[in-house]
C-alpha cells in the first residue's frame, strides 16, 4: 500500500510540472503520429490536435533557455573554453526553437498568416532544435570522457577503481543524456525532411524521445526501508518479553 501511495505521490510530482505535462502529451502525439503512419485518419487528427494543446506549456520556453546565459554569462575556467561557448550556444539554439515554434503557433491560430514567414519560422524552429540537440552530444561526450579517464600515473590500483566506481552513476546520468541528444537531434532532422525516412520510423523516434524526458523528469521514487535482520529481530522480541516480565 505504501508503495502504490509514493507512486501515485511521484505521479502527480510529475503532472504538476509544465514540463511534465508538454512531454506526457508529446509522447502522445508521437505515439498518434507513430499509429498513423502519416495516414489521414483519427490517429493524424489526435496527433495535430495534441500538438496544438502542447504549446501552451511552452510559453516561457525561450525565457528558460536563455536565463542561465543571462545570470551566468562567465565562462568556467574548469572547463575548455570551447566546451562553455557550446553550452552558451544551445542556451541561444534553444531559444531560437522555442520562439520560432511560438511564431508557427501563432499561425495556427490564424493570428500570422504570411505562410512563407511561417514555413520559415518552422525549419528555424527544427534547425534550433536540432543545433541545439547536437551541442548537447558534444557536450555530454566530453564529459563522459573526463570521466573515463585512464588511470594517473601517480594512483594506485585501489584509488582508481575507488574513483571510477564513484563515477559510474554520473557516466550512466551523462550516457542517457547523450543518447537522449542523438535521439532528437535524428527526429529533428526527419521532421524537416533531411532523410529519407517514413513517417512511422519518424513516430518511433518520437515515442523513444518523449519516453525518455518522461523518465528524466520524473522524481525519484523513495527507498523502500531496510527489514531489519532476522537476529536483530529474534533479539528485540526477547528484549520486549523481558521487559514484560520484569
Amino acid at each position: 500500500m505504501a508503495a502504490n501511495t509514493d507512486q501515485l505521490k511521484a505521479l502527480n510530482g510529475f503532472l504538476a510540472k509544465a514540463g511534465g505535462k508538454d512531454k506526457l502529451t508529446a509522447l502522445i502525439q508521437y505515439t498518434c503520429m507513430f499509429i498513423s503512419a502519416g495516414e489521414p485518419g483519427n490517429a493524424k487528427k489526435i496527433q495535430a490536435s495534441v500538438a496544438a494543446a502542447r504549446k501552451v506549456f511552452r510559453v516561457f520556453g525561450p525565457l528558460e533557455s536563455v536565463s542561465p546565459i543571462i545570470l551566468n554569462p562567465h565562462l568556467n575556467p574548469k572547463k575548455p573554453i570551447y566546451i562553455e561557448l557550446l553550452n552558451k550556444l544551445k542556451g541561444v539554439l534553444m531559444a531560437i526553437y522555442f520562439g520560432a515554434d511560438h511564431v508557427v503557433w501563432a499561425g495556427q491560430a490564424g493570428l500570422v498568416t504570411n505562410k512563407t514567414v511561417l514555413e520559415r519560422c518552422q525549419k528555424a524552429s527544427l534547425y534550433g532544435w536540432a543545433g541545439g540537440s547536437m551541442c548537447t552530444v558534444i557536450s555530454e561526450s566530453w564529459e563522459l570522457m573526463e570521466l573515463n579517464k585512464i588511470k594517473r600515473k601517480d594512483e594506485s590500483e585501489e584509488a582508481w577503481q575507488a574513483r571510477q566506481a564513484k563515477a559510474i552513476a554520473e557516466i550512466n546520468s551523462h550516457s542517457l543524456t547523450l543518447f537522449h541528444g542523438l535521439v532528437q537531434a535524428a527526429l529533428a532532422a526527419g521532421l524537416l525532411g533531411l532523410t529519407s525516412w517514413k513517417p512511422r520510423f519518424v513516430g518511433f523516434l518520437g515515442v523513444v524521445a518523449s519516453a525518455i524526458n518522461c523518465y528524466m523528469l520524473f522524481p525519484a521514487l523513495p527507498k523502500p526501508a531496510e527489514k531489519p535482520a532476522r537476529k536483530e529481530v529474534q533479539l528485540e522480541g526477547l528484549k520486549n518479553a523481558a521487559l514484560k516480565a520484569a
